[in-house]
């Protein structure tokens, strides 16, 4: 890779977020406060956007990433472009649905990306899912969509979530040396994110976001993710990863999206419906400052993820992994059902 690829797609993205960011005003591509919302300025929603456009200029620094990541690029697009529409115009939760459903279907046919085993989870045979890869490979791509973009409820929050993933990625596929574009792409990805949460994740200056992700960044963010983890979890003795450790890399936002799309219904609610059940809610609701809930989900998601990097040296814990994780999950919805029913902290 190129040396001026990384600091390229760095500086790239900071600037197309700057000279997006007037645009966005001029327009109305904004969130503005009120309700649940906490900022008291409008807030221009081009993240996603800078950020697509530096990681597109900063592959083009590499013909072999971008020769590799061109159908994730195209594909990606099209839920970037339907994001943009769904921040500026709300779109139904139905159309939003059967966008995600078409980015994944075309990242099966078109991009052939496809999950296909789920790994050693009953002896030391691979688990092929046959004619029900294709079911599986949408289902898994439309829930990380979900989860990235439901996690986005504080600055940086989700930003960094997908960065702390990337890194994982990065690093496994630097000790396996079997995919090295991978390994390009996530490090090109993780310059693009730094350079957004400069402007989003202002903690250390104790001042609001400059902007935000909106729907358009964090649809697509979850789209590039769904892709890296089903590329690097496939492939058999050339795979970076076991498929069971992707959910170690991205345990926080998986396991906050599914206890909500279980918890939710059993209370007469959508599980698309925005609310104050999340995680990093219930945290703050504790007392806990903002900065100070997304820096310990940080700690968290990395913890979890450095978890599921050992599995990567200790092979054979692959096939307990599974059960571990779902066990971690079984607790922690134990703790969130049980810190729904407790009355709200005095303020």
């Amino acid at each position: 890779m190129s040396i001026f690829a990384l600091p390229t797609a760095f500086f790239l993205t900071l600037v197309a977020i700057l000279v997006l960011r007037p645009l966005a005003s001029k327009f109305g591509l904004v969130d503005k406060p009120g309700g649940r919302k906490t900022h008291s300025k409008d807030t221009p929603l081009i993240g996603g956007l800078g950020i697509y456009l530096g990681l597109l200029l900063g592959c083009l620094f590499n013909a072999e990433v971008m020769a590799h990541y061109q159908p994730l690029l195209l594909i990606s697009s099209l839920l970037l472009l339907t994001g943009l529409v769904d921040d500026y115009f709300p779109l139904s939760a139905i159309a939003r649905l059967g966008i995600q459903i078409v980015a994944a279907w075309l990242m099966y046919t078109l991009g052939e990306n496809q999950l296909v085993s789920l790994g050693k989870l009953f002896g030391d045979s691979e688990l092929f899912l046959g004619r029900y890869s294709m079911l599986m490979t949408i289902f898994a791509t439309v829930g990380v969509i979900n989860a990235i973009n439901m996690i986005d409820g504080m600055d940086g929050l989700s930003g960094g979530m997908v960065i702390i993933c990337l890194a994982l990625l990065g690093i496994s596929a630097s000790v396996t040396g079997n995919n090295p574009a991978l390994l390009s792409f996530t490090l090109i990805a993780i310059c693009c994110l730094a350079a957004f949460l400069v402007l989003n994740f202002r903690a250390a200056f104790n001042k609001p976001a400059l902007i935000y992700l909106g729907d358009s960044g964090s649809t697509l963010l979850g789209f590039i993710l769904a892709w890296l983890l089903i590329e690097s979890s496939q492939g058999g003795g050339d795979r970076v990863i076991p498929a069971t450790v992707a959910l170690w890399y991205l345990a926080i936002p998986l396991m906050d999206t599914v206890y909500l799309f279980i918890a939710r219904p059993l209370s007469g609610k959508s599980p698309f419906e925005p609310g104050t059940d999340h995680l990093h809610h219930l945290l703050a609701a504790h007392g806990i400052s903002k900065d100070k809930v997304v820096l310990l989900l940080y700690g968290g998601g990395l913890l979890l993820g450095m978890a599921g990097l050992c599995i990567l040296y200790m092979p054979d814990l692959e096939r307990f992994s599974l059960y571990l994780f779902i066990g971690i999950f079984l607790l922690y919805s134990f703790i969130m059902r049980k810190e729904k029913q407790q009355p709200a902290p005095p303020e």
